[in-house]
């Protein structure tokens, strides 16, 4: 059952129909809206792969500040298996970070024991860079964290940051995101190719209300980071991109990015996840297409007029 956290308009249609006039915003939480996962592959640089059957407790994995990399997600779909392999890493462009962000201590990216933050000597632009980073691989030890952020800031609902990618997402992928101690929350609004949000699709709300240590998120992983908190894990949950679309009027279509609002103060690392390839995604537009069409039947004609018989 759809659990959504916020109350919205309506708009009355012709025929008596109903449709959204605003965006839902849809809880994801273990058991309500999720995918659940059933099995998680890991990579870490000179070891065999780490296969995991069921969620740690507590932090379980090597503590270091090495990379551990997803490398395969095992999910239920309805009852359905499907092995997620391929993750969305091509192209990720970071645009219209928020500049509150360039003023307040405590949110940064973390990457094996070295630290971006949002306010430090490199600025935003270096923050901006380090967060295109972390958009761009799933490793674990390498995410964007908010910590001891000052009461009241960034503006709530306001926000952080909008991520973009070459590469689109269908509303049959997958959408995997990990929390460090798995206990908060963070909104998430699909963007469309031009980088506006989809008009009348559903926001994505993972591990709302917050909770508990790894109760609002699916999967405990066991891994954590020396340099960062070593006693909080990453916990993982997975949503199918179709809740985008799910009840709303807006036609589903191709996802190139997301708007997020970390008014929950999570500790993040998001990527796109499927069971096919994300290259080779993107068409010609329809009136392109034709053109080329139309270009390639007159250079035949225009090799064949005046042929005769052979």
């Amino acid at each position: 059952m759809r659990i959504p956290s916020r109350c919205c308009l309506f708009t009355v249609v012709s025929f008596g129909a109903i449709i959204p006039a605003t965006a839902i915003t849809i809880n994801v939480l273990p058991g309500v809206n999720n995918v659940p996962i059933t099995s998680v592959t890991y990579g870490i640089p000179g070891s065999p792969d780490v296969v995991q059957t069921n969620p740690a407790v507590g932090v379980t994995g090597p503590l270091t500040n090495t990379a551990v990399n997803v490398k395969s997600v095992q999910v239920n779909n309805g009852g359905l298996l499907v092995d997620l392999n391929f993750v969305n890493t091509m192209g990720a462009t970071v645009v219209n970070v928020n500049p509150q962000l360039a003023s307040i201590s405590g949110i940064g990216v973390f990457n094996h024991n070295l630290t971006t933050p949002s306010n430090g000597p490199g600025g935003l632009a270096a923050f901006t860079s380090a967060l295109e980073a972390t958009a761009s691989d799933f490793d674990l030890r390498n995410y964007c964290y908010y910590d001891f952020v000052p009461a009241g800031s960034p503006t709530l609902n306001v926000p952080d940051y909008d991520i973009l990618y070459t590469e689109p997402m269908k509303p049959s992928d997958y959408l995997l995101v990990s929390e460090r101690n798995g206990n908060t929350y963070f909104e998430v609004t699909p963007l469309k190719q031009d980088g506006t949000p989809f008009e009348f699709a559903n926001k994505l709300l993972f591990g709302g209300p917050g909770g508990p240590s790894y109760s609002v998120y699916d999967w405990n992983s066991g891994y954590a980071a020396a340099g960062n908190f070593p006693d909080q894990a990453q916990a993982f949950s997975v949503a199918s991109a179709g809740k985008f679309f799910e009840g709303t009027s807006e036609t589903p279509g191709l996802i190139y990015g997301f708007r997020i609002d970390n008014d929950g103060e999570a500790d993040v690392k998001m990527v796109i996840i499927s069971d096919t390839p994300f290259e080779g995604r993107l068409v010609p537009e329809p009136s392109t297409f034709l053109m080329g069409l139309g270009a390639c039947l007159l250079f035949g004609f225009s090799r064949n007029r005046g042929r005769g018989p052979v």
